[in-house]
């Protein structure tokens, strides 16, 4: 008869288990990878070395976010720090001096539009030039950027820096508005003045909306300064009657957004074909947070109970928000109902400076 020999492998099981493991399709990783929440995929990729090959090759453009949006506030101390609208706390901001003492105009992907100009009054109004740069506190990296001229409203960019046609674009309060990328030796200013309410980068495209609710696409050549624009016009009563406050915003599914604040109702549109516009009744799973500094869409589901509502705009407009005194409080507006609520436990003596709508990243 036959001597049975079994099969033995020298491994030890926790071996065995790494080795099975690391030798799943890669295609069936990805799929894996796709399908993880932001704070589990720094995990994935500590498994073995073929998960974190898997996760380098699936990094999207922008960082993901692990929370909901938070508040940029200043402190009585002129200092910065994050407030938690949905648990109603303060965190502590880790931007370190000097720039925790600039102004904020604009945030991406873990980058600051920091301006060294404290003043929340513009008390340096006539003093320019205003020291420009951008910011990151997690890889303590800055970029200088060319001076400024004049005070500005709003700094937004294309894409984090270090990626493919990254601008940066600025608008003041007289109508200007000026592109560079950052390592550019100065700004390029639009070929047109206009007071834009609002500007967005969309689909590597300026867009900006003006008070009477018409929007321009704006395509800008770096190299010959010349803009070619398309005008495309919101339905007439919303046009002339005199919105609180026009913003835009790109939607978690990649539309452009318009959104237009009344007191206190809330109209949204969305960019269709043939340059329409199209009212929405519902956002859906998302919730829009707009504001004079940043906009972004959130999807709900990604952060179970503890984050936005869905169908609902949080809004941090100086136009919209309910005063109490001498300060404002931020709004959060339900499409569902109608109904307008306070953000709780808003500290109010941190109101005197324009708030930015931050995301929490980490990089996939």
């Amino acid at each position: 008869m036959e001597k049975e020999h079994k099969a033995s492998l020298s491994t030890t099981g926790s071996n065995l288990s790494s080795w099975c493991w690391s030798h799943l399709p890669p295609e069936l990783l990805d799929q894996i990878y796709a399908l993880l929440s932001p704070s589990d995929r720094p995990r994935f990729r500590l498994t073995c070395s073929t998960w974190r090959g898997v996760a380098r090759q699936s990094i999207s453009p922008f960082p993901l976010p692990f929370e909901p949006p938070r508040l940029l506030v200043r402190g009585p101390d002129k200092g910065l720090f994050f407030f938690d609208i949905f648990n109603c706390k303060s965190r502590s901001c880790s931007i370190p001096p000097p720039f925790n003492k600039a102004r904020c105009f604009g945030y991406l992907a873990g980058w600051f539009f920091l301006v060294s100009d404290p003043s929340p009054f513009r008390a340096s109004l006539f003093y320019p030039p205003y020291r420009a740069c951008l910011f990151n506190p997690v890889l303590l990296a800055e970029i200088p950027l060319p001076d400024l001229d004049s005070p500005i409203k709003k700094a937004i960019l294309s894409a984090p820096p270090g990626f493919p046609n990254c601008l940066v674009a600025v608008t003041d309060w007289w109508g200007d508005t000026a592109l560079c990328e950052p390592a550019g030796k100065r700004w390029q200013m639009l070929d047109f003045r206009i007071r834009f309410c609002d500007i967005i980068f969309w689909r590597n495209q300026l867009c900006g909306i003006v008070s009477d609710a018409v929007v321009l696409i704006c395509n800008f050549d770096m190299e010959s300064g010349k803009t070619s624009k398309l005008t495309v016009r919101l339905p007439d009563q919303f046009r002339y009657s005199g919105p609180a406050g026009a913003f835009l915003v790109e939607s978690t599914g990649g539309d452009l957004l318009a959104v237009i604040v009344y007191d206190p109702a809330v109209s949204v549109f969305k960019l269709v074909q043939q340059c329409t516009w199209e009212q929405m009744e519902r956002i859906g799973n998302q919730a829009l947070f707009v504001g004079e500094l940043r906009s972004e869409s959130v999807p709900v589901n990604q952060f179970l109970d503890s984050g936005p509502r869905e169908n609902s705009i949080y809004s941090t407009s100086s136009k919209t928000m309910v005063r109490e005194g001498n300060y404002g409080i931020p709004i959060v507006y339900s499409m569902e109902d109608g109904a307008v609520r306070t953000v709780a436990g808003f500290m109010q003596d941190c109101i005197r400076a324009e708030l930015v709508w931050v995301s929490p990243v980490i990089w996939p």
